[in-house]
């Protein structure tokens, strides 16, 4: 065997062995994923970018998926990006989890800076520890976020306090997060995994399609004047009296018995 025929076999087997950058299942009607990359700080890379993506493409064809959870390993959410290249314009990762028509929970241990803030505002909920911190610092790098962070950020917060977090940088506790509105609940790190697991068993008794239902009318209504979202919201609620789920509910109401759900 020659040199570079080992040394193409050996760089194979090595890629084998290397760990996955994401970790995705699915249980129960919830996509779980976990970024795999603890020992940097969960910084995304052109592969994790890819398998986020890759992912979600996939969560939105399979209709067994009532909600989502992004999560990670280690003791940080996601500090940023890794490296550099033209790949941050190509794989919008972000973007593709904002995207998913389910509502996704970010499951937020640790901090989440840069564009691991931007990945956060991208989910709908964002459960978070009592010791995570968030930041975005882009600017002192010299550079703008770009995955909708000066976007998503206002949105949730308001135009002051965005600007506030944006110009200057500057890193902010779990408590001051939560009363600006970032985090949906702030829970003591010890008792974090148990709220998860009660938060996503109660988003498994919802009908499937009226929790993208409700999620579309929020999202959507946001942008529009009031009168248009009024109308959005009554669309929708007429077409979901149309579904196998809605009579289910009701039938499930008058034999006093919880319902079965199967998202259609």
């Amino acid at each position: 065997m020659s040199r570079s025929t080992a040394a193409r076999i050996s760089k194979r087997l090595r890629a084998r062995l290397q760990p996955r950058p994401l970790n995705t299942t699915i249980t129960g009607g919830v996509a779980w994923l976990r970024l795999e990359r603890p020992q940097a700080g969960n910084r995304i890379t052109a592969e994790l970018a890819q398998a986020l993506c890759d992912a979600a493409a996939e969560i939105e064809l399979d209709d067994s998926v009532v909600a989502v959870v992004v999560a990670a390993a280690g003791s940080d959410f996601c500090l940023g990006v890794e490296g550099s290249g033209d790949w941050q314009t190509r794989v919008d990762w972000v973007k593709a989890i904002g995207n998913l028509t389910r509502p996704v929970i970010a499951a937020i241990q640790g901090d989440a800076f840069a564009e691991g803030f931007e990945l956060a505002l991208a989910c709908d909920l964002r459960l978070v520890s009592d010791r995570t911190r968030f930041a975005m610092p882009q600017l002192s790098m010299g550079h703008l976020p770009t995955h909708g962070g000066t976007q998503r950020l206002p949105r949730i917060v308001g135009r002051m306090r965005a600007l506030d977090l944006l110009l200057t940088g500057r890193t902010i506790e779990a408590a001051e997060a939560a009363a600006m509105g970032l985090a949906a609940r702030v829970v003591a790190a010890k008792d974090f995994d148990r709220t998860l697991d009660a938060l996503v068993s109660e988003l498994r008794t919802k009908g499937p399609i009226a929790l993208r239902f409700a999620k579309e009318a929020v999202l959507k209504g946001s942008d529009l004047p009031l009168d248009q979202g009024i109308r959005l919201e009554e669309d929708l609620y007429v077409l979901l009296q149309t579904t196998r789920d809605r009579d289910e509910g009701v039938h499930a109401f008058l034999e006093k018995r919880k319902p079965v759900f199967h998202g259609n």
